[in-house]
């Protein structure tokens, strides 16, 4: 049963509206000021489901009771109706610029007060609803996010651990072909960490706006080549299978310069392509190119994989989403493309992405080109 809070200085009146929504089947709170709403709704729980608020009142008025509500956290929600005269109409404009959420004129029409209360009240909980779905979903992925990151965390560092007490316990019983296997698996999940832990710092960088101040104030020339080649470095050693898919580059203009964070755009660049060589088979050639035209730097990286479904396409920059995890044993948290939007994006540029189910996969990457004013 509805509970509504109808705050009056009229006492006949507020018997009058008692009745009427105990006929309709509401369940009532009365108050006769303001301050009398207050101490109700101090006491309240669970808390009304509506408030309906005569404005000119003693000690305390409607507008005051208005701020008052919205300045508490667990009141802020609660629907909130002014009652006034048609002589105060004008005090309407004060209302609504406060953000209530509708009113009423006196002398009440019981009709359109059963109808606004009525419309209201459903109105609050389709949202309510609304919260509850979105806050599920919500839940949901921080469960999945901690587990993700959980998993990413724990399992290289299992691996690392077990590896140095076996080596720790056995090195002298152990040939060399073995010992350097171990260092190999130990190597791997050390890049893994690193990786992870690189992208959660660029991510915080990225979301609290301190790459974007970086760029607008310390950002410097650099050529594009020195960056993706330090961007497939970089791919290579972070890559689990490096030695099945080659890298190749195709260079146009190899003297090109950009601006801002090379070291970011390095960063970015290697996750464009670790994501080509996770979605390639072993043989399959990872193809980069690079070059300018009408002032605009190119970069694509291209592969022959599965492809990414047209549906997906917007799916793939958002954070924590990764294209058919399950199947493809992909590692990570699932934020590498974001990262790859939202620095190219902080560097005024943009990232384009063609894909065909079962043929591939092209990024496009465009950054501004960076001219030297003083040069000739």
């Amino acid at each position: 049963m509805p509970t509504i809070l109808f705050v009056d200085d009229n006492e006949a009146l507020v018997r009058s509206v008692d009745r009427l929504l105990q006929v309709e089947g509401y369940a009532t709170l009365l108050a006769f000021d303001g301050e009398q709403a207050l101490q109700l709704l101090e006491d309240m729980d669970p808390l009304p489901d509506l408030i309906i608020s005569d404005i000119m009142m003693p000690r305390m008025d409607g507008f005051e009771l208005f701020r008052a509500v919205r300045e508490q956290d667990r009141w802020m929600s609660i629907p909130f109706l002014f009652l006034t005269a048609r002589d105060q109409i004008d005090d309407l404009r004060a209302g609504y610029a406060l953000g209530a959420d509708d009113y009423l004129v006196k002398p009440l029409d019981q009709e359109r007060l059963l109808m606004i209360i009525d419309a209201r009240l459903k109105r609050q909980q389709q949202m309510l609803e609304h919260i509850y779905v979105q806050q599920h979903a919500l839940d949901m992925a921080k469960r999945d996010l901690t587990l993700m990151i959980a998993h990413e965390l724990r399992t290289p560092l299992v691996s690392i651990n077990m590896i140095t007490e076996i080596l720790a316990r056995e090195i002298e019983t152990m040939d060399p072909g073995q010992v350097q296997g171990l260092l190999e698996t130990m190597r791997s999940g050390s890049m893994r960490l690193t990786r992870l832990i690189e992208q959660m710092v660029l991510y915080v960088q990225l979301e609290s706006g301190a790459l974007a101040s970086a760029i607008e104030r310390f950002g410097q020339p650099g050529l594009l080549h020195d960056a993706i080649q330090g961007a497939i470095s970089r791919a290579r050693q972070y890559s689990l299978h490096r030695e099945q898919v080659d890298i190749v580059s195709h260079v146009a203009a190899p003297g090109v310069l950009i601006g801002g964070d090379v070291i970011a755009l390095q960063h970015v660049i290697a996750e464009v392509l670790l994501n080509a060589i996770a979605f390639s088979r072993a043989g399959d050639d990872v193809v980069v190119g690079e070059w300018a035209e009408d002032g605009i730097a190119w970069v694509t990286v291209s592969d022959s994989g599965p492809g990414i479904a047209a549906k997906e396409w917007e799916q793939v920059f958002q954070p924590y989403y990764q294209v058919n995890r399950q199947k493809h044993e992909q590692q990570g948290i699932g934020i590498g493309l974001t990262l790859v939007k939202g620095v190219i994006e902080a560097h005024g540029g943009q990232v384009m992405l063609e894909a065909v189910s079962g043929r591939g996969t092209i990024v496009t990457i465009q950054l501004p080109q960076w001219f030297d004013e003083d040069a000739g």
